[in-house]
């Protein structure tokens, strides 16, 4: 018979040290420096929010992303995340109200997409669907909220549509206005919530960026979402509000969407700063992204389709990129002329390198309302006696004139129009006073990679660079100024989707027309110079922003000439790689610091 077992002594102690785990969980958990906790502090809604300052490249570069907006508009496409199908009104577009979400016309952009595999909360498995960079970003901001308190009722990435303030099934539109959601590039959360409303100053208010909008998401939220590098729409559209003394007769605010506006390499160095890493595999051309941080190739592989090339590399550069317009701005010994061009934005800034290239002269970068101490020292270094400046005084303002003639003695002459296009003709204007080019180069200014890659051949090739919008016919204005150049040939730089038939239309009438349209971004760079024969130096500069670009077209007419390609921050494309071949460079330059174009691509690793 077996004995009945005897009660077990040692329970209350157990009990009693389980009570003590306890406690000292709880007293962590009240105690420790916890993202969650802290993000639990402050439940109250953000109804008039203040922007944070834009992010800095090396930030970008860097992933490190928390307290700034990364706000780079334009050129979806160039920025690597690949190029939708646009609705042509045929029967394989199925417009369901909302969107085009599962049309036939969709079929292959959609089965690129990732989804979550998981649950987050009550978003469900496979209801998020973005690019895999994208899907990373997504999915990290919404376990980190919701982990932290606030509670996501519904969110939807992916939707293929143009954009809200528009036609939304994109009738009589360009792709132009399609949505960030048609690449999954944003995220609506809680939609009933946080309301799309315009707002007006009501009564006794000044601005409308001082009335509450109507929301439910905290400002941890936000700053989360910016960590992961999202840009809130609760800021407001068309500017947005900077703060709620911002002067505005009215504003668009978007409280539910949230959006990245950076390049497929920068969401990639984001997720790593955060932990995450992903790497793209090819294979005959098909490439999927895979979990982890990839390896470099071997020495030892045999890769027949890989050109066989070595050269010297340096680099021109400065920690920042009013330092590196400076630094290149030492390859000139000397300079009777110099133009200043804003490094803020790049508007009024395109037409200023084929300017300066044309009379061999180069460009330094100042701000809206101050002098860098590297430009500073470039102008008395120089010692110009002719100051062109770029831009009307939003630009650049009267007081940074009024400092450049207390440094130099030179009173600076302000080239500017109402607008980009005025005021990049005014410049082609003053370099090519009373002379014609029988080749002249076009693109268009909604973007600056395209103004970049015309403007560079422009300058090596000694020929006039002009700026047009592209998205309509010519004007009278625009024609009568290529008429006056004597243009035979018109070479157009102009991403998919960005000439309009009507504005190629009017260029034939006009003279020859070659349109370089290669969807990559690089491809297009490397393809302008397919008329020229060999070249012992090349230019690379990132295609993810443009004043090191800007700063470096007036150096392609020094020596012999060096064409400029526009590349990644983290790798050199096969095909600007071949083309570095095939003009048997023995130096390619790079102009930027390791943030703007990496060790990576210092050593040609391919993308």
């Amino acid at each position: 018979m077996i004995p009945p077992r005897r009660p077990a002594r040692f329970a209350p102690i157990v009990v009693l040290v389980g009570l003590v785990a306890y406690l000292a969980v709880v007293l962590a958990m009240v105690t420790a420096p916890s993202t969650a906790r802290a993000a639990t502090s402050d439940p109250t809604a953000w109804l008039t929010p203040t922007m944070p300052a834009k992010c800095s490249e090396d930030a970008i570069a860097e992933g490190n992303v928390a307290g700034c907006l990364i706000t780079n508009w334009g050129g979806i496409t160039d920025k690597g995340w690949g190029k939708p199908p646009f609705p042509d009104g045929s029967s394989n577009w199925k417009w369901l109200g909302w969107s085009y979400n599962g049309s036939p016309a969709l079929k292959e952009w959609e089965a690129a997409l990732a989804a979550n595999a998981t649950g987050i909360g009550r978003v469900a498995a496979k209801q998020i669907k973005a690019p895999k960079p994208m899907l990373v970003l997504l999915e990290g901001f919404l376990r980190e909220v919701q982990d932290g308190g606030y509670r996501i009722n519904d969110a939807i990435a992916y939707n293929f549509r143009c954009t809200s303030n528009t036609r939304k099934d994109c009738s009589g539109l360009s792709s132009t206005s399609l949505s960030y959601h048609s690449w999954g590039l944003a995220i609506d959360i809680n939609v009933s919530a946080n309301p799309e409303l315009t707002y007006t100053p009501g009564s006794g208010q000044r601005t409308a960026c001082e009335v509450p909008m109507k929301t439910n998401i905290p400002q941890w939220v936000v700053q989360t979402a910016e960590k992961w590098g999202l840009l809130w729409g609760g800021y407001g559209w068309s500017g947005g509000c900077a703060s709620p003394s911002a002067t505005k007769s009215s504003i668009l605010r978007d409280p539910m969407h949230f959006e990245f506006r950076g390049s497929v390499d920068n969401a990639v160095a984001i997720a790593a700063h955060h932990g995450i890493e992903i790497h793209q595999e090819c294979d005959d051309d098909v490439c999927q992204w895979v979990d982890g941080p990839g390896t470099d190739r071997s020495e030892d592989d045999d890769d027949s389709d890989e050109p066989a090339y070595d050269a010297d590399v340096d680099r021109i550069y400065g920690a920042n990129r009013y330092e590196s317009a400076a630094a290149t701005a030492e390859e000139w010994s000397r300079a009777e002329t110099v133009f200043l061009a804003t490094g803020e934005n790049f508007p009024d800034s395109l037409a200023a390198g084929p300017a300066a290239a044309r009379l061999n002269v180069p460009v330094l970068l100042v701000t809206a309302n101050g002098i860098p101490d590297s430009t500073r020292e470039q102008l008395e270094r120089l010692d110009p006696k002719n100051i062109f400046v770029a831009g009307g005084r939003r630009a650049i303002s009267n007081d940074v004139l009024d400092e450049v003639e207390d440094i130099t003695g030179v009173e600076p002459v302000r080239v500017s129009g109402d607008d980009r296009y005025e005021t990049a003709e005014e410049l082609s204007r003053l370099s090519w006073f009373s002379a014609q080019s029988s080749s002249v180069w076009v693109a268009s200014g909604t973007d600056f990679q395209d103004p970049l890659i015309a403007s560079a051949a422009a300058a090596l090739y000694g020929q006039a660079f002009v700026l047009l919008d592209l998205r309509n016919g010519l004007s009278s204005g625009d024609v009568q100024y290529l008429q006056s150049l004597g243009a035979t040939k018109i070479n157009v730089v102009a991403a998919p989707g960005t000439l309009s038939r009507a504005a190629e239309r009017d260029l034939n009438r006009i003279a020859d027309v070659e349109v370089f349209d290669a969807q990559d971004v690089s491809d297009r760079s490397a393809s302008v110079w397919k008329d020229k024969r060999s070249s012992r130096k090349v230019a690379l500069a990132t295609s993810n922003n443009f004043p090191d670009a800007l700063s470096a077209v007036p150096y392609t007419v020094l020596g012999r000439g060096t064409p400029i390609m526009l590349v990644p921050g983290t790798c050199v494309p096969r095909g600007t790689l071949r083309e570095i071949d095939r003009l048997s460079a023995s130096t390619v330059t790079l102009f930027g610091g390791p943030a703007a174009l990496s060790r990576d691509v210092e050593s040609f690793r391919t993308c």
